[in-house]
């Protein structure tokens, strides 16, 4: 077999065909082109480097090229275009006002207070939770106990929550959502905590 190379770039068996089988016609068997070829020849493509388009570059967040290529960055969590669940009674300021207070009346941090808001309270560990107990490694990471204001009711309840540990109102273990009232006490783990309304019989937001 004696291969040779035409003018155009294909390679044929010279001892069986005298002259480019794929120039004269003479054979069927397609070859590559490049795409967007409309002149119909059929001839190997050899594209360059300097012809190859360039994948994109990765750039930090804060990179000023984000800017300049039009990249929107980041969108943080507390931004109002996010499905950020909001509780239902934050006024026009974007405060959900307090109703009342928890404050630690025995444990590490003695003397710490704790707003309670409307809708569900988490009590835990981790401070994802709206009551943050971070100082008491015996109480659950998320979810311990939630205390709840009920805005139509204008009250207060605890319950247990996803956590491991028992929680006890006034020293009875809570196995149901139970009302509070002021001057409860609410054992979570080591943490004794004492339970204050603001929302009352006498105010309400």
């Amino acid at each position: 077999m004696e291969m040779k190379q035409c003018t155009s770039g294909h390679f044929y068996d010279q001892s069986k065909n005298p002259q480019c089988p794929y120039c004269s016609g003479g054979s069927d068997i397609g070859v590559t082109r490049p795409l967007g070829n409309e002149s119909g020849m059929y001839k190997t493509a050899q594209v360059s480097y300097a012809e190859a388009p360039a994948f994109p570059k990765t750039a930090p967040i804060n990179s000023a090229m984000l800017y300049r290529d039009n990249i929107p960055p980041t969108m943080p969590l507390n931004s109002p275009e996010t499905n950020k669940t909001v509780a239902l009674q934050v006024n026009e300021q974007g405060i959900d006002p307090v109703r009342g207070w928890l404050v630690c009346v025995n444990g590490k941090k003695k003397g710490r207070d704790f707003r309670i808001h409307s809708e569900k309270n988490f009590i835990g560990r981790s401070n994802s939770n709206d009551i943050c107990i971070d100082f008491d490694e015996t109480i659950s990471r998320e979810g311990g106990a939630i205390v709840t204001y009920d805005v139509r009711s204008n009250k207060f309840w605890i319950q247990s929550g996803d956590g491991k540990s028992n929680i006890y109102l006034n020293n009875n273990i809570v196995l149901v959502p139970l009302e509070l009232n002021n001057n409860d006490v609410l054992t979570v783990g080591q943490t004794e905590l004492m339970f204050m309304s603001f929302c009352n019989s006498s105010f309400k937001w």
